[in-house]
């Protein structure tokens, strides 16, 4: 289909004419340091990164996000707009199947700011559906942020590295901050800091840290998915299967399974770290309704559904994760934080200065 802004999408949209892609012709950007596009997935990676967009976007339709993702998402673009100007340099370090910059992008083209958008993440899957997305569009590059050597062990890249010596003038990070370890904070604050410009900003979101404000009727967004884990850590199909693993193998899968929803950190983790490189801090908070729809279709995605290994996947594991969560979101209820249609979920944000006392 020709290029076109994302007014025009719109427009068309409403002829009945749709398309998943917002696609904008753009002056060809500066070069960072490799770039990358998709190649040989699996159809379980693409499967994934399917999976994982409808989460976000039931329909598959960018111009009609979940309530959930609109609601989060909101506050962040909010807070990263007014540092945002023409030819902006922006990286979004975490970018998953593109969702936060895509409701970035939404706004940028509405009010016709061009600017250079660095997309970072490490998961193939998601990314390349990122790609699916974004890839036609010359103002927005990909970067891969995890490198496999020689003998499969893999190393996140210096977002340092990955700018090539450019400095961005904004960073956002949405739903990232909290995946990645407490003991590797300072060193990716380090990251931020210098690969921002002279009163660049870092702002980020997160639905799943622990602070002392959360209000005591909203859960973290990753509590039904954690109970969830420990509700089928006990389950008989479950069990029986893993006792037909060796000890070794059955300790490592478990181990794996119980990172793919960590517990949670305190915030004063990022906002120490960040103090340390020299960033200001102002923090905010939202509450946003987590249907149980959203909440199954989530926790279905496959990447996520691993929770429930070594069950099968397909109806075996997505019927025990069904009949788990249906436990989790009923204690939520009775604990007050949730009514039967949805969860509440606490979302911090963050705006950081470099800079600037």
């Amino acid at each position: 289909m020709p290029e076109m802004s994302f007014v025009a999408a719109r427009i068309l949209k409403r002829e009945n004419i749709t398309s998943n892609k917002i696609i904008l012709l753009h002056r060809r950007r500066d070069s960072v340091s490799s770039g990358w596009a998709p190649e040989d997935l699996s159809s379980e990676d693409i499967d994934d990164g399917e999976a994982y967009h409808r989460a976000l976007y039931p329909s598959g339709d960018v111009g009609a996000p979940s309530s959930w993702h609109r609601e989060s998402v909101g506050p962040l673009i909010d807070l990263a707009l007014p540092h945002i100007t023409h030819g902006s340099v922006v990286v979004d370090y975490g970018t998953g199947t593109g969702a936060s910059a895509i409701e970035l992008l939404k706004k940028l083209d509405d009010e016709e700011i061009r600017v250079d958008m660095i997309l970072v993440d490490p998961l193939v899957s998601w990314f390349s559906k990122a790609w699916d997305l974004l890839g036609d569009r010359d103002d927005v590059h990909f970067e891969l942020s995890i490198l496999t050597d020689a003998g499969g062990n893999a190393s996140f890249r210096d977002l340092r590295e990955i700018l090539g010596g450019r400095k961005a003038d904004v960073i956002i990070s949405s739903s990232t901050l909290h995946l990645v370890p407490a003991r590797a904070m300072g060193g990716l604050a380090e990251q931020f800091a210098e690969s921002l410009a002279e009163g660049g900003v870092l702002v980020w979101d997160s639905g799943d840290l622990e602070s002392g404000f959360r209000p005591g009727d909203s859960a973290l967004l990753h509590d039904p998915y954690r109970r969830v884990r420990e509700i089928l850590r006990t389950d008989d199909q479950r069990e029986s299967l893993l006792a037909m693993m060796s000890d070794e193998d059955r300790n490592k899968s478990e181990k794996r399974l119980d990172r793919i929803f960590p517990l949670p950190f305190s915030i004063e983790v990022i906002t120490d770290a960040l103090g340390v490189a020299g960033f200001s801090s102002e923090i905010s908070e939202k509450v946003v309704r987590f249907s149980n729809d959203d909440a199954e279709r989530f926790v279905l995605v496959p990447r996520l559904a691993e929770i429930a290994a070594p069950l099968l996947k397909g109806l075996e594991r997505e019927d025990a994760i069904k009949r788990a969560l249906k436990v989790s979101l009923e204690e939520l209820a009775n604990q007050g934080k949730a009514d039967g249609l949805a969860y509440r979920s606490h979302w911090i944000y963050g705006c950081h200065r470099r800079g600037f006392d």
